[in-house]
Parts: C-alpha cells; sequence; structure tokens
C-alpha cells in the first residue's frame, strides 16, 4: 500500500498521460484491416493446412498474362482490307474498246473467264503484311456495312496473274496471244485494299475485350493443398486470395472491434512496462526525461515497422530492431535493455506477418546481442554486435526454414541481405542516434562519458595548470572508486568520470586546499575560520558553474553537489569554537549546502574522496591505522545520515569498507617500497 501511495505521488499525472499519449498514437497508426497471417512465397511449400476458400473471389490476370495475349493478338492480326466495286466496271469498258478481244469470240471468251476468276473474290495490292499470311488465313472485305471473311488462299495476288494467264493461254507462240497477255497485264488493277484503320481498330477492341479474370473460385474451392509446392498460378491465386481476403471481411463493425482490441492489449502492454520501471528501476521512472527516452525508442521503431509494413512488408527485416535494445544499453543496465526490446517486439507482433517466427528471430538476436560488450563506442565492438546480429538472424532464419520444409534447397537469398544490411544499418545509424537522444534528453550515454574520461579535455587541462594536486588527488579517487563501484555491482564508468571531475571547483582558489599547498605557507593562516570555511565551502558552487560553462552533463555535476553532502568541515568549526568558546557557533556557517548522495554511485565517491584526502595526513600509515580510518570516516558518515537518500545498503557498505582498504594497503605499501 506504501508503495501504492508513493507511486501515486511521483508526478502520476505525467505519467498517465505520457501513457495515454504512446497508447493512441500505437492504436491510431497501426493498420486497421485485418491482415492474413499466412507467409507464403513462389517457388516454396506452403507449410499450413489445406487452405479452402470461405467466399467467392476472381483472380485477375496480371500485366504479364494480358501481354501474352495482346501479343498473341498480334502475331495473329486480322487483316482488313476496302474493296473498289469500279475498278471490274472500268477494265470491262476498256476490254470492250480492244478490237482484237471484240472481234474474236474465243479470245473474248477466255479474257472474260481470266476477269470472272480475278475478280470473284479480288485482286489484292501487294502489301507486307500479307507476306505473313498462310493459305488458310482470313481477310475481312467489307461488303456494306458488315465484314465478309474470305480465306486468303481464295484472293488472287500479281504472283497468281501469271499463272493464271499462263494456264489460259497455253499456245504461247501464237501472236495474238502474246499481244492479249500484254494488253491484259496492262489493263488488271488491284480492287482490294489494305486498310491500316480498320485493321488497328479492330485489333484495338479485341484488345479492350480481353477478358481480365484468369481464374474463378467459389465459395469451399479448394485453394491449395498442405505441403504442396507454390507455382507461379499457385502465388498469382494465394495473392488475389489475400487482398480479397483484407477487403472482403472487413466493415465498421470489425473496424472498431479492432481498435478497442488494440486500444486495451497496447494499454496492457505499455502498463507492465511501466510497472517494471516503477518496480525495479525506480530512479528512472522518477526521471521523466529517461522515461521519455524509454517511449520515445518504443514509439520509433513501431512507426517505422508499421511504415514498412504498409509500403513494403517484404523489407520487414531489414528494419535494425537490435538498435533499439543496443541504444537503451548505452545508457542503462542489461536488464531495462533485454525488458525494453521485449515489451517491443510483443507490441510489433500484433501487426506483423508470420507472428512466431518474427518474435523468434527478434528474441534471439536481442538477447544475443546484448551479451556484447558495453562499451560500443570502441568500432571494434559495435562490429561485433553487426556482425552477431546478421549470422544470428541468418542461422535461426535457415533452422525455421529446416524446421518448416525439411530442406534448406529453396531458402531465400533475398531474406539473408536483409538480414545483412539491417546489421549494416544498426552499425550505421546507433552512434547518431544515440548522439541525437543525448542532445534532446539531456541524457550521458557510456559514449560521452568515455570521450570526458580524456584528461585533455579544456576543463581537465585547466585543473592540471591551475591545481595539479587536486587533479592527481582526482585521479587516485577515480581509480578507488571504480573499483568498488564494480564489487558492489554500480556503474564504474560513471563513478570513475564522475570522480575526476568531482572537484574542478579547486580550480579558482587552489592554494586554499591542502593537496595544492607544495612549498608554500598555507594561506589559512593569514584568515578566520569563518573565512576559511567560506573558500573551502564555495568550491562545490563553482564547481557547479564550471560544469555549466563547460557543457557536462547533468550526471557529472551531480557528482560535484553531492560528494560532501551536507556534512561540516570539522577542521575550522572546531578552531571556531576554540577561539570563541562562550559564543555558540553556527554550524551553518561551516556546512555543505548538500545535497546528500541519492545514488550508489554519489555515495561511492563520497567515501572514497574523504578517506583518499584523510589518508594523506597519516605519515607512513600501518595496515591497522588505514583499516580504522576507513571504519572511523564512513561509521562518521553513517552517524550523519549522509547515506539516507542513497540506495546503498548496509551489506554493500561493508563491501565498500573491504575494497578501500585493500587499495590504500597497496598504495601505500608501493610507497614503501
Amino acid at each position: 500500500m506504501a508503495n501504492f501511495f508513493k507511486f501515486y505521488n511521483k508526478n502520476i499525472a505525467y505519467k498517465i498521460l505520457v501513457l495515454i499519449i504512446a497508447v493512441l498514437l500505437l492504436t491510431f497508426f497501426f493498420p486497421k484491416k485485418e491482415i492474413m497471417k499466412y507467409e507464403f512465397l513462389e517457388g516454396k511449400t506452403w507449410s499450413y493446412e489445406n487452405l479452402f476458400s470461405p467466399f467467392n473471389f476472381l483472380v485477375p490476370k496480371n500485366s504479364q498474362d494480358i501481354d501474352l495475349e495482346i501479343q498473341k493478338l498480334k502475331k495473329h492480326q486480322e487483316i482488313f482490307c476496302i474493296k473498289n466495286e469500279k475498278t471490274v466496271k472500268n477494265i470491262k469498258k476498256k476490254l470492250k474498246k480492244i478490237s482484237i478481244i471484240r472481234k474474236n469470240k474465243h479470245y473474248n471468251q477466255i479474257v472474260h473467264r481470266i476477269i470472272n476468276t480475278i475478280y470473284k473474290y479480288g485482286y489484292l495490292d501487294n502489301y507486307d503484311n500479307f507476306t505473313k499470311q498462310n493459305k488458310n488465313s482470313i481477310i475481312f472485305l467489307k461488303k456494306d456495312k458488315s465484314w465478309i471473311p474470305i480465306l486468303y488462299q481464295n484472293i488472287i495476288t500479281y504472283d497468281k496473274i501469271n499463272d493464271l494467264l499462263e494456264k489460259n493461254f497455253r499456245k504461247k507462240s501464237d501472236h495474238g496471244i502474246r499481244i492479249l497477255k500484254k494488253i491484259l497485264r496492262k489493263i488488271i488493277a488491284p480492287n482490294l485494299f489494305y486498310s491500316q484503320y480498320y485493321t488497328d481498330f479492330f485489333l484495338k477492341k479485341k484488345i479492350q475485350s480481353i477478358k481480365k479474370i484468369k481464374y474463378s473460385f467459389t465459395k469451399g474451392d479448394n485453394i491449395i493443398n498442405s505441403n504442396e509446392i507454390i507455382s507461379k498460378n499457385k502465388f498469382q491465386i494465394l495473392s488475389s486470395f489475400k487482398k480479397e481476403y483484407e477487403n472482403k471481411i472487413w466493415n465498421n463493425k470489425k473496424y472498431y472491434c479492432l481498435v478497442i482490441g488494440y486500444f486495451f492489449i497496447i494499454s496492457m502492454i505499455l502498463t507492465l512496462f511501466m510497472l517494471y520501471v516503477f518496480y525495479f528501476e525506480n530512479k528512472i521512472f522518477q526521471n521523466n526525461r529517461k522515461l521519455n527516452f524509454l517511449i520515445i525508442n518504443i514509439l520509433l521503431i513501431s512507426l517505422i515497422t508499421i511504415m514498412i509494413l504498409k509500403y513494403k512488408s517484404k523489407i520487414l527485416y531489414i528494419i535494425p530492431f537490435c538498435i533499439l535494445p543496443i541504444s537503451v544499453r548505452a545508457f542503462f543496465n542489461l536488464n531495462l535493455s533485454i525488458f525494453i526490446h521485449l515489451i517491443t517486439i510483443l507490441l510489433l507482433s500484433l501487426i506483423t506477418p508470420n507472428s512466431f517466427e518474427f518474435i523468434f528471430l527478434q528474441m534471439i538476436a536481442g538477447f544475443l546481442v546484448m551479451l556484447t560488450k558495453k562499451n560500443i563506442s570502441k568500432m571494434e565492438n559495435l562490429f561485433i554486435a553487426a556482425a552477431k546480429i546478421t549470422i544470428t538472424y541468418i542461422t535461426t532464419f535457415s533452422l525455421l526454414t529446416l524446421i518448416r520444409e525439411g530442406s534448406l534447397e529453396k531458402i531465400s537469398w533475398d531474406t539473408f541481405s536483409l538480414f545483412f544490411f539491417s546489421g549494416i544499418l544498426t552499425t550505421l545509424f546507433v552512434h547518431p542516434l544515440i548522439f541525437l537522444f543525448e542532445k534532446l534528453l539531456n541524457l550521458t550515454s557510456d559514449i560521452s562519458l568515455l570521450e570526458l574520461s580524456d584528461t585533455n579535455t579544456p576543463i581537465l587541462r585547466l585543473l592540471s595548470q591551475k591545481a595539479p594536486g587536486t587533479l592527481q588527488h582526482v585521479l587516485t579517487v577515480a581509480n578507488i572508486a571504480e573499483e568498488t563501484a564494480v564489487a558492489i555491482g554500480a556503474n564504474s564508468l560513471l563513478v570513475r568520470i564522475g570522480s575526476i571531475y568531482h572537484d574542478i571547483g579547486k580550480i579558482k582558489k587552489s592554494k586554499y586546499f591542502i593537496e595544492n599547498q607544495q612549498n608554500i605557507i598555507n594561506p589559512h593562516q593569514k584568515l578566520s575560520p569563518k573565512q576559511s570555511a567560506k573558500i573551502i565551502l564555495e568550491h562545490v558552487s563553482i564547481g557547479v558553474k564550471l560544469a555549466k560553462k563547460y557543457h557536462l552533463p547533468d550526471s557529472i555535476t551531480d557528482f560535484i553537489r553531492t560528494h560532501h553532502g551536507n556534512s561540516i568541515v570539522y577542521s575550522f568549526y572546531e578552531k571556531q569554537k576554540k577561539i570563541y568558546p562562550n559564543i555558540k557557533v553556527d554550524k551553518k556557517q561551516f556546512q555543505y549546502s548538500g545535497p546528500k548522495p541519492f545514488s550508489k554511485e554519489t555515495a561511492i565517491v563520497m567515501i572514497a574522496d574523504s578517506i583518499e584526502a584523510a589518508s594523506k595526513s597519516i605519515k607512513n600509515p600501518s595496515d591497522k591505522d588505514l583499516e580504522n580510518l576507513v571504519e572511523n570516516i564512513i561509521e562518521k558518515q553513517k552517524i550523519e545520515n549522509q547515506f539516507s537518500n542513497a540506495d546503498i545498503t548496509l551489506k554493500e557498505i561493508e563491501k565498500v569498507k573491504q575494497v578501500l582498504k585493500k587499495k590504500l594497503k597497496n598504495i601505500y605499501h608501493t610507497r614503501i617500497i
């Protein structure tokens, strides 16, 4: 119950608003039509049960089918000709005027027989198109308003004229016959003419009349059997069925039911995510920027997937899904990155085809890539991660194919290329994405922390010049604090970088701090305890200002603010009491303003800083001296409740003691040797 009220009181309104916005966005963008869950590819085996049509549907011809029919029509194109009715009349008039024909009855009969034979069906003008016609081809002649079909072999052509004349005039030596042949060759003319217009017109009509339907299925018809190879025709049938399925079963009632279903299932998944963060990552839950980062990551990868599914679902696996856990891992811990990946994949499985394959592939790849070294700032580790992603995808997909089809003969190489490009995209975009989130949401990744570890940064170079003793101090603190963080499972990299920058406030008045007082008189001897305490206390606020000036992340500034908690500068406080024994000394004038450490990391740095500084005051310390020093300082901090806001346990504090004792002994024994 206490946890419940804690949940309710910690900016609950904002969290609920963010959750509702995320749910509404996903509900709005998720596809609203039911998607057929069967996956199929041409040449593959249909690995599901026998499929029967639940409704009537038609399979339209594709563009290739129609192109083939058009080519066939053109190859056997019908020829249309126009007949000139005046041609024969004119020829007969001319023949009557020729005396050799008019006076010789025999010649007259032969000529009229030839004319009647030639023009019975017609004499066709030679044209290139007719050279392709065979004897069974049809020629269409226009008669009145109709078209009469005539066999091409019955049509007279120029080549047939000579044969016809030779056949009818057998006496080749006769002078009159030769004259008559010559006359006829000049007079006889074509009366049939090819019509390009009508030929093209009727071809166009035939093309327009091509049936667009290839197959017709009625309800209950078998579409494909289990384990049947998906041929080209079957693939076309299945594609048409899928399209019809997604359109035909849809109506307004189903639309609203689907929206309601989406809303509640997405709400359940995202609520599960929020509860996990609340119970197991409460510091992140209390930080709105970090919570926004996680939700934006989920929404971003979801919207990319929705767009790909809408416009090109076949390239689904080119999406670099593993970029999500890698980018989250750069900011947070392993458990959270895996959980975020799991939540996102569960959400997307609602809309992806073949959801089992999708979940299995993404979970295996996501889990394995998380085993890569966390330091992805090194290109070597990033390439290892990309290689793991690609190899895991290919191996897992191959094994799933082997289980489904019993062989790898028809495995899709195109899918392999998608896996490869997914790994490449992960490599290319993970660093820019992390950088973008750092700038937009003011977060700090391990990549940025590693960049800050370079002692050549402007602020550390300034520290080296102005306060070299302090630089040595912070580097020593960084070494022992980092080891301590590893021992209790804290963020060792954050602890190291926080340690390095925690005392940058000493730059301004470096000589007032003992580690920088080499071969000089202690300037505090000329100051009152109050003045000295004020200078010492100010190094925290000065450090915060410098952190802001040099654009250090908030997570590093926290170490500056908390490394003394709200402790008191006891040396000057006690000195003030001795000087003015009868006056009540105001502790606040000698007390740091805080805040107290609020995490394991900031607590570790406070402990390590105090112990390292105190150890310098002991000359030639023994092991027992160092052990007592560690015990006394930590016990004093416990009494002052310096750890009250930090999530560090007593058991972890004991581990911290053991590590610090060991480290101090190593440091001072090395010096003795």
